[in-house]
């Protein structure tokens, strides 16, 4: 697993619930017929960076600077004096692994962020306010940060253990001839295309020795999260405390529909559910009631499944019904009638059973994963003083 898989399990707990709609899709269709990514494919498994930190895409990040300038202190991490070229190439890391990050589908964050929360690629990071004095340049250089104390983290980590980088003059080649393909496929030069990942001021000589640092640590990383492998015993402890999110239910349900929100209608459709649920004794008498008292909607439900949900999780699951169905009191052929005042109705719902048929077990190894990864960084990471001098807003 590589950092971008990671970093993607870390995300998943906020990005899954994100409703992407036919719309989204829609859009992101006609964006990716319309925009050129070749200048974003060279990321291969070495640009996956920032475990401990949401990052987005982001533009140049040297501007203005004067040559005799980039090499004095920027920031300070850990005590350690960071130049500006060289946050401006872990800035460059971080952005660009958060543009090739997907949320669904071919949808990415940097599709999200242009679309969604009004970003242009075209103009200055620092010209563009991300929120009430927050640029998205102090985003972005808030993640180059995460990014530089995990590099930091895990060189420190890898010395420690005597990790020796066998493979480092190969990893280099290789990443740097995907940098050239991308430029060529970009119709760039090579030389443009490594200002714009790395700002104005870089160059290959420039950047060199924190690109094989940042290989190291990525090599490392992978031996790492080998060692750190999710056991069976491990995952299982974690399903079992989380099978609710996991588990697959099976129940019926029937809608009554309040003539509008008063509370006479709700009081009438509650009596309607009520006698509706009494007379549930089996999936068959459910059926039954279904048809009876679907008024103009006989055909509807003239198939004895009609009522019936299938192997659906929580998070599908109608809010309102959600807690009564996957609570650890449920038993099959339990009947309830549940009210939704939002939507001015009262569900009548049969529970059947739960299932967990394993199609999430390579998920849950990740999460564990994730999680041992990141409580084995933090061990360093949280440890280490970031002094920012001011360039930019730090959180």
């Amino acid at each position: 697993m590589n950092r971008e898989d990671i970093m993607a399990d870390n995300n998943a707990a906020s990005d899954k619930e994100k409703v992407v709609t036919k719309y989204d899709r829609k859009m992101q269709k006609r964006k990716e017929e319309e925009r050129k990514e070749a200048k974003r494919r060279f990321i291969t498994k070495w640009v996956s960076i920032a475990v401990l930190a949401v990052i987005i895409l982001g533009c140049g990040t040297a501007a203005g600077l004067k040559l005799n300038s980039i090499y004095n202190d920027y920031i300070e991490v850990n005590d350690d004096k960071i130049s500006q070229i060289e946050f401006d190439f872990y800035y460059g890391i971080a952005k660009t692994n958060n543009l090739n990050t997907a949320i669904y589908g071919t949808m990415t964050y940097g599709d999200y962020y242009t679309s969604y929360m009004g970003y242009k690629t075209s103009q200055s990071d620092k010209s563009q306010e991300y929120s009430t004095d927050y640029t998205w340049y102090d985003y972005f250089a808030n993640s180059a940060v995460s990014t530089i104390k995990e590099t930091k983290a895990l060189l420190e980590d890898a010395d420690a253990n005597g990790f020796e980088y066998d493979n480092e003059a190969a990893d280099y080649d290789e990443f740097i001839g995907k940098l050239k393909d991308a430029a060529g496929e970009a119709d760039m030069s090579y030389s443009d295309y490594l200002k714009q990942l790395f700002g104005k001021k870089a160059n290959e000589k420039r950047v060199k020795v924190f690109l094989k640092d940042y290989l190291k640590s990525t090599a490392y990383q992978e031996v790492l999260t080998e060692k750190l492998a999710a056991t069976d015993e491990e995952a299982d402890e974690y399903y079992q405390s989380n099978k609710d999110t996991y588990d697959k239910f099976k129940y019926r349900t029937f809608t009554v529909k309040a003539g509008s929100s008063d509370s006479s209608d709700m009081a009438e459709a509650k009596t309607k559910a009520d006698k509706f649920a009494s007379g549930v004794t089996s999936e068959a008498t459910f059926a039954t009631q279904c048809r009876i008292y679907s008024n103009d909607e006989e055909d509807k439900y003239a198939a004895d499944d009609a009522s019936l949900v299938s192997d659906v999780k929580k998070s599908d699951i109608e809010s309102a019904c959600a807690d009564w169905i996957v609570s650890s009191d449920r038993s099959e052929g339990d009947v309830t009638v549940i009210e939704d005042s939002a939507n001015s109705c009262y569900y009548i719902v049969y529970y059947i059973n739960r299932t967990y048929d394993g199609a999430d077990d390579d998920s849950i190894k990740s999460t564990v994963l994730n999680k041992k990864y990141s409580e084995y960084i933090k061990k360093y990471t949280d440890e280490y003083s970031v002094n920012v001098k001011k360039r930019f807003s730090y959180k």
